[in-house]
């Protein structure tokens, strides 16, 4: 395979789709916090619902702020890769660029990690509920 100045300007659109898709999953977590905090605040922080959930939010915030970092310094490697390709520093250009692509194969295993404890909330939230309805449906 040729490795050109063009191989690594392939990825910026990736990258950029990625952190827009993470900054969207942060925003909407910290609305969810925010308003978490508040019904929290009401109940007397006893809600055991909310405080699972709070703290399944706190994990996930951090797995984000790690995706994203991850996915910027992907970025400034093929960056970096397309600046030693310029200067026909090939080796290292192509070495910064493997570098810059395993960050965002990291970057993507966090994504599937917070997906994944998404995922236990809403099932934690699922089983609130349908213990609520089973008690609805005795009365």
């Amino acid at each position: 395979m040729k490795f050109t100045l063009t191989t690594p300007a392939l990825i910026f659109s990736t990258i950029s789709l990625l952190l827009l898709a993470y900054t969207n999953r942060f925003s909407i977590l910290a609305s969810l916090i925010r308003d978490l905090h508040d019904k929290a605040k009401e109940k007397g922080e006893k809600d055991y619902i909310i405080k699972s959930q709070l703290s399944s939010l706190k994990k996930r915030v951090r797995l984000i702020r790690n995706m994203q970092f991850l996915a910027i310094l992907s970025l400034f490697f093929c960056v970096f890769s397309m600046f030693l390709l310029f200067f026909n520093q090939n080796l290292a250009g192509e070495i910064v660029f493997a570098v810059g692509l395993g960050l965002l194969m990291l970057s993507l295993i966090l994504s599937a990690i917070e997906i994944n404890i998404s995922v236990h909330a809403l099932n934690i939230q699922l089983s609130e509920s349908v213990k609520e309805g089973a008690e609805l449906d005795k009365e």
